[in-house]
C-alpha cells in the first residue's frame, strides 16, 4: 500500500513538473506572439506619427502668421478709432528738397 502511494506521488510529481513546463512554455509563446504583434503595429504607425508631427509644426507656423495678421488688423482698427474720435483729417504733406532750397545745416 505504501509503495502504491509512493508510486502515485512520483507520477503526480512528474505530472506536475510536466504541467509546469507546459504552462511556462505556453506563457513564453504567448509573450513572443504579443511582442511580434506590438512591434508590427507600432512599426506601421511610426510613419503616421511622423506625418502628424510635421503637420502639427506647419499648423503652428500658420497660427503664428494668423496671430500676426490679427494683431496688425487690431492696431489698424485702433488707429482708425483714434482718428475718428479725435476728429482728425488727412492733409497733404509737402516735402522740402534741401538742394532746391539751398539749405546747409553745417557751419
Amino acid at each position: 500500500m505504501i509503495n502504491l502511494i509512493k508510486s502515485k506521488l512520483q507520477i503526480f510529481n512528474i505530472f506536475q513538473g510536466n504541467i509546469l513546463l507546459k504552462v511556462l512554455f505556453t506563457i513564453l509563446i504567448i509573450f513572443i506572439v504579443f511582442q511580434l504583434y506590438v512591434l508590427t503595429t507600432v512599426g506601421t504607425q511610426g510613419e503616421k506619427v511622423s506625418a502628424l508631427r510635421l503637420q502639427q509644426s506647419e499648423l503652428k507656423i500658420e497660427n503664428e502668421i494668423k496671430r500676426a495678421q490679427i494683431m496688425q488688423l487690431q492696431s489698424s482698427n485702433l488707429i482708425q478709432e483714434t482718428v475718428s474720435s479725435l476728429k482728425m483729417s488727412q492733409v497733404s504733406v509737402e516735402y522740402i528738397d534741401p538742394e532746391l532750397m539751398q539749405v546747409n545745416a553745417m557751419k
